[in-house]
């Protein structure tokens, strides 16, 4: 275990057009609305920050950033509020000096609302006391818990990170990092085992198996879990979980095609990650090659297996993280990379059902499917290397990490490992905390409606499909889209057109950078299917 102590907030990213800091102030009545105002979603409220200590600590200090665009009357004001539970809790009016304006504020502790959501909105005032009416809000949620903050991984470690120093790992940088936002103390709980299957019902015959040298299934992760959480007293806030990893060897036995059952990948990625009629005995269990599938094909999936994470002490949420995208890195034949990228899609698509079912029957949002953004085209020239896989280029090191025997004929094509990438695995975890459910369930500016729309979702091969992301706001930097085929691309238009040629199901995201530097995320409501 990792016990992270952080007071530390996230950076306050301003531009350096910033204007005057205003006070809190009282509303002040005004009239009718001008004859000539701005659009409906102005002033725009870009983003909140609240650094440092937090509410544990005092006051919430913070500051919010508002829009307002060129051509604005001179001497105009803006208005501003921050509302707890629908009444104001903070006003004030400012000055437009410049297109962004910053607004400092500070909100006691025993003023914040029990949900700790809060919402910022403003309105613009021009001479003669003409008004508009409220533009678009930015709704966030403030820490109002201070107890230590409990995260529990579980599944195989390779996703994570493996190979890495133990404070390097995902689990441990994502740690860090949510403790960091929510001002909490962030203890991390690892149970991810090299190896490690979705669920083996062969461990389960007389109970989970017990010793430092066994291969826990996540179903046992999570039975252990459970009893060290009961034991030591404490709630768990949040799981981190990846799954059928090693039920069906992605990694090895999909792209080479020596998996029994993956000829219909679609089938085998429903039977086996979402426990739709897996069998219990292991076709695979005698085949000569590293794969912790020996163990593997039980009858529960992922949406199982969420429920039972959300059953231990404190009803944690859940997050899952879903695999990167391979890419062709000149050493390994295009067919084994079309294979592992349809298996990325597939397994995407059934985590994020699993995660909406479990939610539906549950009543509540708790449980998300997510990912580290990772691209294909991740770095566009030159060197290939993918910026956010957390074990460097995954062509080399992954394989290495599947042969332990290299004279099997299966692993003659393994050049010797790569270097851990550090850098890339926080790349990789700041990507998940980008998730619009962390925001909402933890704290931090959340991102606001779909974002964006497509002109279809499904098309044929080589037909183009248009995005628009006038939805997400204004006053936007950059649109950096993540097409949900392993490929990227960065804008600074609203839309964008995009051709699919390979199979999906494919879940586009978006990344939108605001004025202030501020980020957020958006996902299409459905995959584009590509037939």
């Amino acid at each position: 275990m990792k016990l992270w102590r952080s007071r530390q907030g996230r950076a306050v990213l301003l531009p350096t057009l910033t204007g005057v800091l205003a006070v809190a102030g009282t509303i002040i009545q005004a009239g009718a609305p001008a004859a000539a105002d701005p659009p409906s979603d102005l002033p725009l409220i870009l983003d909140v920050s609240t650094p440092h200590d937090g509410p544990c600590d005092g006051p919430l200090h913070g500051t919010t950033a508002v829009y307002l665009p060129p051509g604005v009357p001179a001497h105009a004001e803006v208005e501003w509020r921050i509302l707890g539970g629908g009444q104001p809790i903070r006003t004030g009016i400012t000055v437009v000096q410049n297109d962004v304006m910053t607004v400092g504020f500070d909100i006691r502790r025993d003023e914040l609302p029990p949900d700790g959501l809060l919402r910022v909105d403003a309105r613009a005032r021009v001479p003669g006391g003409d008004v508009t009416g409220y533009g678009k809000p930015w709704s966030f949620r403030v820490n109002t818990e201070c107890r230590p903050l409990h995260v529990v991984s579980v599944g195989d470690s390779v996703l994570w990170g493996q190979g890495l120093d133990r404070d390097r790992t995902f689990a441990d940088l994502f740690t860090q990092a949510l403790g960091t936002r929510t001002g909490r103390t962030a203890q991390l709980h690892d149970y991810t085992t090299s190896g490690a299957t979705l669920d083996a019902p062969a461990q389960h015959v007389d109970g989970c198996p017990r010793g430092d040298d066994a291969t826990l299934d996540v179903f046992c992760q999570l039975e252990q879990a459970a009893a060290e959480a009961a034991a030591n007293g404490y709630r768990i806030d949040l799981v981190l979980m990846d799954g059928c990893l090693n039920d069906l060897d992605p990694f090895f036995g999909i792209p080479v095609g020596v998996t029994p059952g993956t000829q219909d990948l679609a089938a085998a990625v429903r039977r086996e990650c979402g426990g739709v009629g897996a069998d219990a005995a292991n076709p695979a269990a005698d085949l000569p090659y590293f794969s912790g599938a020996k163990l593997g094909y039980g009858g529960r999936g992922m949406r199982e297996a969420m429920q039972a994470a959300h059953e231990l002490p404190g009803a944690p949420k859940v997050l899952v993280g879903d695999y990167f995208h391979g890419y062709d890195a000149g050493r390994v034949p295009q067919g084994l990379t079309q294979r592992w990228s349809e298996f990325v899609r597939l397994s995407s698509e059934v985590f994020r059902q699993a995660a909406a079912d479990a939610n539906a029957a549950a009543g509540e949002t708790f449980a998300a499917a997510a990912d580290g953004l990772f691209t294909q085209d991740a770095v566009p020239t030159g060197d290939r290397r993918p910026a956010m896989n957390p074990l460097g280029d995954e062509a080399i090191s992954l394989r290495q990490l599947a042969c332990a025997q290299p004279g099997l004929p299966q692993c003659l094509t393994v050049p010797v490992a790569a270097a851990a990438d550090a850098d890339g695995a926080r790349k990789y975890a700041d990507a998940f905390l980008l998730n619009p459910r962390v925001n909402e369930w933890f704290g931090g500016g959340a991102a606001l409606g779909d974002g964006f729309t497509a002109s279809s979702h499904s098309t044929t091969p080589g037909t183009p499909v248009v995005f628009d992301a006038a939805k997400a706001g204004s006053a936007i930097r950059q649109y950096d889209w993540y097409f949900g085929d392993g490929s990227h691309e960065t804008t600074t238009e609203t839309t964008i057109a995009h051709t699919y040629n390979g199979r999906g199901p494919n879940l586009p995201r978006l990344v939108v950078t605001d004025m202030t530097g501020h980020r957020s995320l958006f996902e299409l409501d459905r995959p584009v299917m590509v037939d």
